[in-house]
Parts: C-alpha cells; structure tokens; sequence
C-alpha cells in the first residue's frame, strides 16, 4: 500500500531574493566583482587628482585669466573608456565632489557631466572608434556646453548681467584653458585604466 504525502505538511519552498540580488537591482548594471571594485578605486583617485589640481593650482596660475575645468574631460574619458554607465555615474560623482571643492560657481553641473559620461560612452561604443581626432571633437562640444552653462550661471547669479563682459572675461577664456588642459585627464585617465582592458595573457606577460 503506498503511503500519499501529507499535503498539509508538505512545505513548498518559498522564493526569496537574497540580499545580493536585491542590491544589484540597485547598480543600474555594475557589477562589484573584485575588477570592478579595483576599477574604481582608479576612478576615484583620477576624480581626487585632477579635481584637486583643478581648485589648487590653476586657481593660483591661471592661463587666460581662467581655471581650465579639468573634471569635464575626465568625464568623457571614463565615459569613452568604461561605457556609458560608468561614464553617467562617475559624472554624477564628479559634479558633486568638485562643487563641494568650491572649484566652480555652477550648481547645475550634474546636468552637464551626467549626460556627457553617458552619451561619450555610447558613441564610442556604437558609432566611433575611440581615436585622437574623436576624442578632439567630443572636447570641442564638451567645452562648447560648458560655456553655455557658465553663461547661464552667470546670468542667474550676477546683479547687473552684461553679455559682452561676461563673454570676454569669462567664458572665452575658461573655454580656451579648457581646451588647452584637455588632453591631461585624457591621457592619464586612458593610461591609468588600460589594464583592465587587457587579457589575462597580456596582463602576464607585462
């Protein structure tokens, strides 16, 4: 005679996302693997570099009467380096940390290196092949957005606005020194992330 389980006894095991699975719902698609966590921990000393370079000596030696803003291009270089969701967060972080530097008088900065991290990072993938000529050109529109935005908070913070005055001590020289320091963060932000780039035969063999 063959015993029939108990049905009310049987326990069906009930799903639950664990906490990890629950976090990664939360990490718009990065991973925290080891390589990840390491990427960036590069990511964030380039951001300290470069940001405290920004606010102590170019504030004292400025080319053009200006400060170059060296965070702008150093967005777009992870955002061409690492795709756009790191380009869109690291922006995000960038914007922040440099405000609370008080290295620059715009508050609207998320709303600039966001969506420059972000849309480098897709026309690399998609549409350019990451070469000098284009990171020349996505420091051209880059620059040319950040004079729109030191335009505008200008115009909202100053009493008396006057656009030529404005245009000649201001705006033109920062796009000019930002142009000129442009390459820096590129160069360092490629160098210091090409490892994580390479195979795992590449990496023994340096």
């Amino acid at each position: 005679m063959n015993k029939q389980p108990n049905q009310q006894n049987a326990r069906i095991p009930e799903k639950t996302d664990s906490l990890t699975e629950k976090v990664r719902g939360w990490r718009l698609g990065l991973s925290l693997d080891g390589e990840s966590l390491a990427k960036g921990g590069v990511c964030a000393l380039l951001l300290v570099f470069f940001a405290l370079l920004q606010t102590t000596l170019f504030t004292r030696f400025r080319l053009f009467g200006a400060v170059p803003d060296l965070i702008l291009p150093l967005v777009a270089a992870i955002g061409m380096s690492e795709k756009e969701k790191w380009g869109a967060v690291f922006g995000v972080i960038a914007a922040f940390v440099i405000e609370s530097l008080g290295g620059s008088p715009v508050t609207l900065l998320p709303l600039l290196y966001m969506p420059v991290g972000y849309f480098c990072g897709i026309c690399t993938t998609y549409y350019f092949r990451d070469t000098f000529l284009v990171r020349g050109l996505y420091t051209l529109i880059t620059s040319a957005a950040r004079a729109v935005f030191t335009l505008a908070a200008l115009a909202m913070t100053l009493d008396s606005f006057h656009l030529i005055n404005c245009l000649t001590d201001a705006v033109i020289p920062e796009f000019f020194a930002g142009l000129l320091f442009a390459a820096l963060p590129h160069i360092t932000a490629k160098a210091a992330l090409r490892p994580f780039h390479l195979t795992r035969e590449e990496r023994t063999q340096q």
